[in-house]
């Protein structure tokens, strides 16, 4: 039951024709980032799919649980990690033990892993930068195998200049062609959040970590002769604040066999492109197809709604998440997964799960993580946290080890 390419133009033409009607009135740059989001789509229809495909898991059509404890499918499983790993042993590790590591030990997850060796990070959009020390997600092996010994745990990074050599062609022209109006086809100009040429760069880098881990992983089922049947695809440089199990959707067991890929029901701008986890061929999309897919989708938006170009999530929700559908991979948005993103300076982004009127982020989110997320947090650092600001709400809390 997904999007048909007819039904995903439609969509776009309606949304795209609200758009223009807004800007004959107003500009863009006289708006906030919340207003250009609300005028240039709906986010009732552009979630429309999602939805569905949430409310038919909860109906109990297609799964059923075994029991609250334990998952009834199975399966050869792996974690792949991805990303410039932030404060790794001191933020994020102890939640990957208690989160993901302890919850699937009983499966025997295999874990790859690529990451790129900075010893200083910029700063970015939503980040201060600082140092990083890249030898620490190394520690990753001696953690799995405390816990699950038979666990297979392979790394792979890439220096900074590497990654430029190889992808520098790409990035000049994502930096440089302008559509037939003059706008510049790739960068998400509409999107006032992003950082020319920054932002796109970024996206680069996080596109060639994701699809470098996936290819070591699948070097290794080449070596054994035999595939994974399911995978995540995950953040090393998040606190994980909840529980993740590869074999469960919303804390209630898959059944064997079953086709769910689960995603995260916060940042949804207006789908999470945070992680993933599902059945192979269903990641292998998320994970290894997007540079394939780039150029057929940045000419789909410009025909029927130019400026979001290779915008990060309409990317997921526009041409990835109709390709999963298309392998008849149900996507489930999970209520009550949730974790933070970790920064350099050992600061953690308290109010990642969280999101205005249900819109950004599912409200079920903050009401099963608990009464107070702060606790919930320190209890897995296993230290105290303060705020980086005097302001007593502040969202970025600092939690040096």
């Amino acid at each position: 039951m997904g999007f048909t390419k007819q039904s995903v133009a439609v969509t776009l033409l309606v949304t795209c024709s609200i758009a223009r009607t807004v800007l004959h009135f107003q500009t863009f740059s006289n708006l906030s980032l919340q207003q250009v989001r609300s005028t240039a789509y709906s986010p009732e229809v552009d979630k429309r799919q999602i939805r569905d495909d949430t409310s038919l898991f909860r109906s109990g059509q297609r799964f059923r649980p075994k029991n609250s404890g334990e998952s009834a499918a199975t399966g050869k499983c792996a974690i792949n990690l991805f990303g410039l790993p932030r404060a790794f042993q001191s933020l994020v590790l102890p939640s990957l033990v208690q989160s993901v590591i302890r919850p699937n030990a009983l499966h025997n997850c295999d874990y790859f892993v690529h990451y790129y060796y900075l010893t200083y990070e910029k700063e970015g959009r939503a980040n201060s930068g600082g140092r990083l020390d890249p030898d620490e997600i190394l520690l990753l092996k001696q953690a799995v195998h405390n816990v699950s010994p038979n666990s297979i745990v392979e790394f792979r990074y890439d220096q900074e200049q590497a990654f430029w050599d190889q992808y520098q062609p790409l990035i000049d022209r994502i930096r440089t062609v302008n559509d037939t109006d003059g706008h510049y086809l790739y960068f998400p100009w509409r999107d006032k959040s992003y950082l020319y040429t920054l932002t796109t760069d970024n996206i680069v880098k996080m596109w060639h970590s994701i699809q470098s881990a996936w290819e070591l992983m699948t070097e290794h089922e080449t070596m054994k002769s035999r595939r994974y049947d399911r995978v995540a695809m995950l953040r090393s440089d998040v606190v994980y604040m909840t529980p993740i199990d590869l074999f469960q959707a919303n804390r209630q067991p898959l059944r064997d066999g079953a086709k769910v890929a689960v995603v995260p029901a916060f940042g949804r701008y207006p789908v999470s492109d945070r992680m993933i986890i599902g059945p192979r061929d269903a990641v292998e999309i998320w994970a290894a197809q997007r540079f394939d897919r780039l150029e057929t989708h940045v000419q789909f938006v410009q025909e029927r709604c130019s400026g979001w170009g290779m915008h990060s999530e309409k990317f997921i929700n526009w041409t990835v998440f109709p390709a999963i559908r298309e392998t008849n991979t149900t996507i489930v948005e999970d209520d009550f997964m949730c974790f933070f993103r970790a920064r350099a300076d050992e600061s953690v982004m308290t109010n990642d799960c969280e999101g205005t009127r249900g819109r950004i982020a599912a409200p079920s989110i903050v009401k099963n993580l608990g009464s107070d997320k702060i606790e919930v947090l320190e209890s897995i650092l296993g230290r105290k946290c303060a705020n980086k600001t005097s302001n007593p709400s502040a969202s970025l809390l600092r939690c040096p080890k």
